[in-house]
């Protein structure tokens, strides 16, 4: 088992069988890649690490885990991470891929059919989703947190809360939503970089001042 595998391993504790479902989810990505430039060039020998880790950590803060969303899954980060999980835990629940890119949504079906995944993958631009059941929505690496509030904010009465893998402008980005909304907040340190934070955003309202 090369380190890159092992920090994943024992960050999440994950079966045999989850290790090889990864491996050949790594293996998809890399030949993927090479046409739909789902990752960067540079994070290709560290897609354990990187990727699904940074991904997977967010687990555990989505107590209830029976409706999740992810916005711009694009390499199925990190919606499949967690459909992965939570068939290695035995833990039921809907999880729905929403992607604008018909490229991209066919990588994530074609990844989806090859690795047995229970998901729904929807080909449709964010603000045209309708949310039918309350739920968590998830995202990494899609747009700026006032953005994604925006897109969502129309179907908040159907939102648990929204958890956002972020970078290092993440508390300018947290400044900026604060000017037209209020709302509760987590922050997170991320186990894969200091400069990158969690956020857990809940009980949203427009600010009327």
């Amino acid at each position: 088992m090369n380190l890159d595998v092992e920090f994943f391993n024992k960050k999440f504790n994950v079966s045999r069988e989850t290790i090889e479902k990864l491996n050949k989810y790594k293996d998809f990505l890399l030949t993927s890649n090479k046409s739909l430039n789902l990752i960067g060039k540079t994070t290709e020998n560290q897609i354990f690490t990187r990727h699904f880790a940074d991904s997977a950590q967010i687990y555990d803060l989505i107590e209830d885990k029976s409706e999740i969303i992810d916005l711009g899954s694009g390499a199925g980060f990190p919606g499949i991470l967690l459909r992965i999980l939570m068939d290695d835990k035995k833990i039921t629940g809907n999880i729905t891929l929403i992607d604008k890119s018909s490229k991209k949504c066919k990588f994530l079906q074609d990844l989806s059919d090859k690795l047995s995944l229970n998901l729904n993958i929807v080909n449709l631009k964010i603000e045209n989703y309708k949310f039918d059941k309350i739920s968590t929505v998830v995202s990494r690496a899609f747009k700026k947190t006032i953005d994604t509030i925006d897109i969502l904010f129309k179907n908040n009465d159907k939102i648990r809360n929204i958890i956002l893998i972020k970078g290092k402008t993440y508390q300018q980005e947290l400044e900026d939503a604060k000017k037209k909304y209020t709302f509760d907040l987590e922050k997170f340190r991320s186990i894969t970089s200091d400069e990158s934070y969690i956020l857990k955003i809940y009980n949203i309202k427009c600010s009327t001042t």
